[in-house]
């Protein structure tokens, strides 16, 4: 499963943040037109975390911002307010929205990478055919053998899991308005239930399900809020529900970390869940005036922009930070701040010029005129519309993700709905917020909402410290206890699918070795897979395996073979062209949680052999 891995410039990691877009309506007492700036606010930093995660690989950030989560009930909130105006044609709507920006990345990125020498078949079920999914990205579509290719399709997981969320979400909502605290409860059981193998779905789409998994509590928490539901709640029961949330998740995610040394959240199934869902849930609940945000007018536009071009930047900023680390690798920049400043302009002055050159599309998957600038962007706007104190009917909002506008507050009557009538809530009222009102002191309600505020706060910034190894006198590794014993698996003893030629080393071995030994310049290894190249060998790693280790060489004279490993059509190790002068090569390839790995072998020599002498998977326990 590649659920949030959110790949670094150094390490091809899968990865986070989210597209939206720009045209969000005002909260209740807003002016005409104006926008919900605290959600807009949180979407442009989820996606500057995002590009700063994947440029520089600060793991921390996972922690102490769970952007995932957070953009995943942002879209949920819209898809519902979406489906109460337009019923069924909701989800055309937002695959118009999203499919386009993607043809236009997609289209480069192809072209790319055959022009660039992409000629191996993916080594998924359909071969060439999974192409297909550049299309309709129902999994990850798939990219080329060249070690950059990896940059142009890792993130694209985030991408596939909304559009099985958009496409589910009517029966999802449907469910939720009628049993809505159950259904929630049994999506933040779902994700755990996988983690400890108590549903496990496997096959052709096991990376899909349980990526859905992972944010399908955020998406409906998105659904409560639309609804109304988290007004609803008296602000003490709120707060301290949230904070028992965050405690548990905090707590999850600081005894995986505190044993394995990983604070890697999009790594940490379950507690994922729930440390994003209190995040999430405080951020919806809280919410400060923003009067201060007009007066700084370029922070404002700038805050506009990344809204409105969200889906863009999302696209392009990673390949565009592999161009980026390229061109400034020659420039001799010592210090670490320097550093960080310079990779992080690099790589935003190239992202500028992709906004430049392919934003324009979203405006045409949104129907509108294409411009360079959005409507809005490039001039002074009207006070912005800010949500009342909190405690005090202040507006739900509506977050934008990939979609159009959607309406503020509760749904509307039943009998303006053009789908799923049957099933809103009666108790969802346009008079909740004034019920939560009169229920507690205005006073009383703040208090509530800040201490919220401050736990998961507090609990953010000391997961983030713990991550940084920075606690002081304390490390980030529990010392008592041992690391988790590994359990290694050989790939001679797992089913193998085989392309072209390649095959197992021989049953009857030569005279004086081992059954299925190869000899690799002097040294006798035990277990052997020989790829006739060019060729492929599969394989589905048993579960909780990390690590592929082999021994690579080539098995005849005057022959050159490059040796690669895929982990789920990623390119993970390539060894370059080798010959028999080369000395063998010992591989470590970090292939966590892969559902299926390719040895793959290539050569422009006919006869050509590639050994993979021991190959062998480590697991855990």
């Amino acid at each position: 499963m590649r659920t949030s891995a959110e790949p670094s410039m150094a390490a091809a990691v899968p990865a986070s943040a989210e597209p939206v877009s720009h045209d969000t309506p005002a909260p209740p007492g807003g002016p005409p037109g104006g926008r919900d700036r605290w959600l807009d606010l949180w979407r442009a930093a989820a996606l500057v975390r995002v590009v700063t995660y994947h440029v520089l690989g600060w793991i921390w950030l996972t922690v102490l911002f769970p952007a995932m989560g957070l953009m995943f009930a942002l879209a949920g909130s819209l898809m519902a307010g979406s489906l109460d105006r337009t019923g069924g044609k909701a989800v055309g709507r937002r695959l118009r929205r999203l499919l386009p920006p993607l043809w236009g990345f997609g289209a480069v990125a192809v072209t790319l990478l055959l022009v660039t020498g992409w000629r191996t078949a993916p080594g998924a079920a359909l071969g060439w055919g999974e192409l297909a999914w550049w299309i309709f990205p129902a999994r990850t579509p798939p990219v080329g053998d060249q070690p950059w290719a990896w940059a142009w399709n890792v993130v694209l997981w985030y991408i596939v899991t909304y559009l099985w969320l958009v496409l589910l979400s009517p029966v999802l909502l449907a469910a939720f308005r009628r049993w809505p605290w159950y259904s929630l409860a049994v999506a933040v059981a779902l994700p755990i239930a996988f983690r400890f193998d108590v549903v496990n779905i496997g096959g052709y789409f096991n990376e899909q399900a349980l990526n859905v998994s992972t944010y399908l509590a955020c998406w409906m928490l998105g659904f409560a809020h639309h609804d109304g539901l988290l007004r609803r709640i008296p602000a003490r029961r709120y707060a301290l529900g949230v904070g028992l949330l965050a405690v548990t998740g905090a707590g999850w995610v600081l005894a995986v970390g505190w044993s394995t040394g990983n604070y890697d959240l999009n790594r940490i199934a379950g507690g994922n869940t729930l440390w994003s869902m209190a995040f999430v849930a405080a951020v919806l609940r809280f919410r400060p005036r923003l009067d201060w945000l007009a007066r700084l007018r370029l922070l404002d536009r700038l805050v506009a922009l990344l809204n409105a071009r969200a889906v863009t930047i999302y696209l392009w900023h990673l390949p565009l930070a592999v161009v980026a680390g390229a061109l400034i690798a020659p420039l001799a920049v010592s210090g670490w701040v320097q550093t960080v400043t310079v990779r992080l302009a690099a790589v935003w002055l190239l992202v500028a010029v992709a906004v430049a050159l392919f934003g324009w599309i979203e405006d045409l998957a949104a129907r509108r005129r294409p411009a360079l600038l959005p409507a809005g962007v490039g001039r002074s706007r009207r006070r912005p519309a800010t949500a009342a104190p909190s405690g005090r009917g202040a507006a739900a909002g509506v977050p934008a993700a990939v979609a159009g506008p959607a309406p503020a507050g509760p749904p509307p009557p039943a009998a303006t709905r053009t789908a799923l009538p049957a099933v809103a809530p009666p108790a969802v009222t346009r008079t909740a917020p004034a019920v939560a009102a009169r229920t507690a002191p205005a006073g009383s309600v703040r208090r509530w909402h800040r201490a919220m505020a401050a736990t998961v706060a507090v609990l953010a910034v000391g997961l983030g410290v713990m991550a940084l190894n920075l606690w002081p006198g304390v490390t980030t590794r529990s010392q008592a206890q041992p690391a988790p014993p590994e359990v290694t698996y050989h790939l001679s003893d797992l089913p193998m699918l085989v392309d072209g030629d390649s095959e197992r080393p021989s049953p009857a071995p030569a005279t004086g070795s081992a059954p299925g030994s190869v000899t690799v310049q002097g040294q006798v290894y035990p277990r052997a897979v020989l790829t006739a190249a060019p060729g492929r060998v599969r394989v589905q790693p048993p579960a909780g395996c990390e690590r592929l280790q082999a021994v690579i060489d080539v098995g005849a004279d005057d022959v050159e073979v490059a040796f690669a490993v895929r982990a789920d059509d990623v390119t993970v190790f390539e060894s370059g062209v080798r010959s028999r002068a080369d000395t063998a090569e010992q591989i470590d390839v970090v292939i966590a949680q892969a559902s299926v790995v390719d040895l793959v072998t290539s050569s422009s020599s006919g006869g050509a052999v590639g050994v993979w002498a021991d190959p062998r998977f480590v697991c855990a326990s």
